[in-house]
């Protein structure tokens, strides 16, 4: 009678077992000491390819918020502005009201004229000197398109935006000449400040309804973005408590592996010594 001993099935089967705890406990070892489940497009293709496309999401939502921060930013200067030069029209109405009156002579006429061409030049560097970041936000050449028109991106996608027109609020263009150096130009420039008036207010309308806008784009952005940033980190994020069970049974499995395949190469040993 003989024996014929090909391989140690036994042992083999061990060290397959052996093998892939040890894998496992790679694995679950990467994801305690990063606290991500996703080290390697190996854990989990699909949901890496997920997971990264969400991240993508959060980071664009943010510098959005960003962009309308700094737009609401802008806004707020251009309005500030505003303020003052519609401060100097309601004392040009004054004064253009104190010149149309029979009593004013021709020298006192020519005084308030001073004051008002004084009240216009400082509207009119308002125009031109208020800027944000180094670009001019009153003199119409700001803006995405060099019209006033300023477009804020507000989405993590392209083509999601808000746009706003200040347009051109220089003197020459808002306001025109005011002239009071007679009572009938005076009574004709009332008209014309009043105008005036009336387009800063609607430019000023016009930045509130931008504003308002803007901040409740922030809201509502800040919202998908801590869901998508939720959803992100679910899938992502490794549950310290499961995985460390996870790790504690590889390591297990991983020990009576080694255990079971040293005993079946001794059986294996004594089996030959016994046919030597």
């Amino acid at each position: 009678m003989s024996f014929s001993i090909n391989t140690n099935i036994a042992s083999a089967n061990a060290n397959v077992h052996s093998n892939a705890a040890n894998s496992g406990i790679s694995k679950s070892l990467s994801s305690l000491a990063s606290g991500s489940n996703l080290n390697s497009a190996s854990f989990d293709a699909a949901g890496l390819s997920i997971a990264n496309k969400l991240s993508a999401h959060v980071s664009g939502l943010g510098q959005a918020i960003m962009n309308a921060n700094d737009s609401i930013g802008m806004l707020q200067v251009a309005d500030g502005a505003l303020s003052g030069y519609n401060d100097n029209m309601d004392r040009v109405r004054v004064l253009t009201l104190q010149a149309s009156n029979g009593t004013m002579s021709d020298d006192d006429r020519g005084a308030i004229q001073k004051e008002i061409d004084g009240l216009l030049k400082s509207s009119d560097d308002i125009a031109k000197s208020t800027s944000f970041n180094g670009i001019k936000l009153l003199d119409g050449s700001g803006g995405s398109f060099g019209n006033g028109t300023f477009v804020t991106q507000t989405g993590a996608d392209g083509g999601v935006t808000q746009s706003v027109k200040l347009g051109d609020a220089k003197v020459a263009s808002l306001v025109g000449t005011v002239d009071v150096t007679t009572q009938a130009s005076a009574l004709s420039a009332i008209d014309t400040v009043d105008n005036a008036k009336s387009k800063i207010g609607d430019i000023r309308s016009t930045i509130g309804a931008s504003q308002n806008q803007l901040e409740s784009t922030i809201r509502n952005i800040s919202v998908t973005q801590l869901n998508s940033a939720s959803a992100e980190s679910q899938m992502s994020d490794v549950d310290f408590a499961a995985e460390s069970a996870n790790f504690s049974q590889k390591s297990m499995s991983a020990q009576i592996g080694s255990f079971v395949q040293s005993q079946a190469n001794a059986n294996a040993s004594n089996v030959l010594g016994l046919l030597r």
